[in-house]
């Protein structure tokens, strides 16, 4: 169960207008990996939803219940939020809908093979558990998003609080519901190694795209540039990596890490 309280904020955050396409401290390529991943949260934050939601009714805890709410709720407004900075980005350069039509593919295809619920829950068990360590990084580390423009700063710190505080919805109803022994396990890896393939790999293509419609176009930008931003400064996958082994472990569960204190350090910022 959920160590934090998961606290729906409905706010609006105010991005369109004069042009911010390096927002990220004047440095296109992080502002590129960081509207990559922006990208992803519509589409995928609704197949989130759907996934934990279809097994509301295996659901007696009071409290798992009250969590589900919490997280459909959290993860209704991430989309809508994420749309609208979205399109504010897209004045910058590039094509949203395109780049949205390469992560609805993925989904398409889960329909096309009839992917059981189950794996669909692992999946966004895997996706989940990503998002989570992403977020507590940048919480763990406030001068991430230094020289940041403040108003996409403040989206991504409110993002990142919100995936901390219900980082453990998805995984509790998991184990209510998961295939017993090893072919539980089994599933859950596989569906680690698949959100893996897909969250790295669709968003360094869309950081790609980005960079290339705002006039960055260069290998220096688009090959290096991303890769550095991964793997050495400020190397967000490198500094995880412990993180995202611990989710191999069996006897793993997202609040074997506590960031409660996290939550607690930066969620009066988002107070109404």
């Amino acid at each position: 169960m959920s160590m934090a309280e998961i606290k729906p904020r409905n706010i609006k955050f105010n991005l369109a207008g004069e042009d911010k396409r390096n927002w990220f401290n004047g440095d296109p390529v992080a502002t590129a990996m960081m509207d990559g991943a922006s990208v992803l949260f519509p589409i995928g934050e609704t197949f989130f939803i759907e996934s934990v939601v279809h097994f509301r009714d295996r659901v007696t805890d009071p409290k798992l219940l009250s969590d589900i709410r919490g997280f459909q709720q959290q993860e209704g407004v991430h989309s809508r939020e994420h749309r609208r900075y979205n399109k504010a980005i897209e004045a910058f350069g590039g094509n949203i809908a395109e780049l949205e039509a390469r992560l609805q593919r993925e989904i398409d295809l889960l329909d096309a093979k009839n992917a059981s619920p189950e794996y669909r829950l692992a999946l966004t068990c895997a996706f989940e558990h990503f998002t989570a360590m992403l977020a507590e990084h940048v919480l763990e580390h406030p001068d991430f998003l230094e020289g940041a423009e403040p108003e996409f700063a403040r989206v991504w710190r409110w993002h990142a609080i919100e995936e901390a505080e219900h980082k453990s919805v998805a995984y509790d109803v998991w184990n209510l519901v998961k295939p017993k022994g090893l072919k539980g396990y089994v599933m859950r890896v596989r569906a680690m190694f698949k959100a893996t393939s897909v969250f790295v790999g669709q968003s360094r293509y869309n950081a790609k795209a980005f960079l290339r419609a705002r006039g960055y176009d260069r290998a220096r930008y688009t090959v290096w540039g991303v890769l550095r931003f991964s793997m050495i400064r400020p190397g967000v996958l490198r500094k995880t990596l412990f993180e995202y082994l611990a989710y191999f472990v069996p006897g793993f569960h997202p609040w074997n890490k506590d960031s409660s204190h996290l939550i607690e350090k930066y969620k009066s910022a988002y107070e109404a």
